[in-house]
C-alpha cells in the first residue's frame, strides 16, 4: 500500500466516524417527519434540538428555520424562543422590536396551560426587553404584532 493510499484510506474511515457520530436515530428521524408534516410542536422540539445539539448538530440557522415555521402557526414556545434569539442575538442581529413582537405573541398565547409558561415568562421578558426600548421601537413593535397576529387568526 503506497503512502498516498493510506493518506485516502485514513481519511475515509475519519469520514465514515464523524458521519457516524452524527447518524440520526430514530426517534430524531420520527420527530423530522412530524416537523416535516407540519406539526408545529415536533417543529419546535426540532428547532429546541438543533440550538442546543440535542441528537442533531448544533446549528443556529436550523433552529431558527423550526422556530420560525412553528411560531407562525402559533406555537408559543416558539414564539418565546424567537424572541430570545432576537432579544440575546443568538444567531441572528440583535434586534428588540424583534424581540418585543415575538415575546408580545407568546405571552398572549400562554395562558398558564403550557409547563413552558410556568418556566418561562414571556410577558416578564416582553416587559423587560421593553426597557431596552424607546417609545418609537416600542410602538413598532406593538404594531407587528398586531399585524402578524391579524394575519395569523387563531383556530377554535
Amino acid at each position: 500500500m503506497t503512502h498516498a493510499t493510506r493518506f485516502v484510506a485514513v481519511i475515509a474511515v475519519l469520514v465514515a466516524i464523524a458521519v457516524g457520530a452524527q447518524a440520526q436515530t430514530p426517534e430524531i428521524d420520527a420527530l423530522r417527519f412530524r416537523a416535516d408534516e407540519g406539526v408545529a410542536s415536533a417543529q419546535s422540539d426540532l428547532g429546541v434540538r438543533y440550538a442546543n445539539g440535542d441528537g442533531v448538530p448544533k446549528d443556529d440557522a436550523e433552529a431558527m428555520r423550526w422556530h420560525r415555521l412553528a411560531a407562525d402557526q402559533g406555537q408559543a414556545q416558539s414564539q418565546y424562543l424567537l424572541g430570545r434569539r432576537y432579544d440575546l442575538g443568538v444567531g441572528v442581529p440583535q434586534d428588540y422590536v424583534e424581540a418585543h413582537m415575538w415575546y408580545d405573541l407568546a405571552a398572549s398565547r400562554m395562558i398558564g396551560e403550557e409547563p413552558f409558561a410556568a418556566v418561562w415568562s414571556p410577558s416578564e421578558a416582553r416587559d423587560g426587553v421593553a426597557g431596552r426600548m424607546d417609545p418609537a421601537q416600542l410602538a413598532e413593535a406593538q404594531r407587528r404584532a398586531r399585524e402578524w397576529d391579524a394575519a395569523h387568526p387563531r383556530e377554535p
